[in-house]
């Protein structure tokens, strides 16, 4: 059905939150976002369906993710899911994911934590669209990346290890775990990269490009006895 269709429909019944949120989703696939948002809002404030509500609050927090400059509002629309739903895992991951983004590891270990323990949601209880979360595993997978960060190597290696034996993770992220096994345990993930990556920006994490240090910097980080790799490479410790 095209967005033409859709905007039909919400013109024969404006009042139905579902024609809102459906117009508003046409708009943000094309980039529209401030009309995305419009409709957004508007699907929140008639619904009386907590989930659809919380759904429009996410919807909301990708659009301002995806302009330049709205964090906070980004930040605010996760928040104002969680204390409508606490107990879904979603809000939870994009603010693990967007604190692990800005490096604040604590941050985005407390977050995925957080929604591990308060998740209430059956398996299969999902949302009508996409908003990042391809699966609960993806939390311990958040945990298990700030635990590197934060220099506790054998928790994040024992985390990872748990999320390969679970057999619940989907093809993409068994990849990513199985490669960041290899590294803590001090097998080249990457045999074929010999160079050093410099730039701190490519080996920062993020859910879609996951990223580290090699394990022949890895090895020398920990024969320094630094704990931290933020530390390693504000020291220069991978410089030729």
């Amino acid at each position: 059905m095209t967005i033409q269709n859709k905007i039909e429909e919400y013109i024969l019944d404006p009042d139905e939150p579902t024609n809102s949120f459906a117009v508003g989703y046409e708009y943000e696939l094309i980039g529209q976002y401030a009309s995305a948002m419009g409709y957004y809002l508007k699907c929140a404030e008639l619904t009386d369906d907590d989930k659809l509500a919380y759904e429009c609050l996410l919807r909301k927090a990708q659009c301002y993710n995806a302009l330049p400059d709205r964090q906070s509002h980004f930040k605010n629309c996760c928040l104002l899911a969680i204390g409508l739903l606490p107990n879904r895992p979603e809000a939870y991951h994009l603010l693990s994911v967007y604190y692990e983004k800005s490096e604040q590891w604590q941050e985005s270990h407390a977050w995925a934590v957080a929604g591990q323990r308060l998740n209430g949601i059956a398996k299969g209880d999902t949302l009508s669209t996409f908003v990042n979360f391809p699966g609960f595993f993806v939390l311990p997978f958040q945990e298990a990346v700030a635990l590197w960060w934060l220099g506790r190597f054998d928790d994040s290696l024992n985390k990872f290890k748990e999320l390969k034996s679970s057999g619940n993770l989907d093809n993409v992220y068994a990849g990513h775990v199985q490669w960041n096994i290899d590294n803590l345990e001090g097998r080249d993930a990457d045999a074929e990269a010999e160079n050093v990556i410099t730039d701190k920006d490519v080996i920062a994490a993020s859910m879609m490009n996951i990223g580290y240090i090699s394990a022949k910097d890895f090895k020398k980080m920990k024969e320094l006895g630094i704990d931290s790799p933020d530390e390693y490479l504000a020291l220069g410790g991978n410089d030729e």
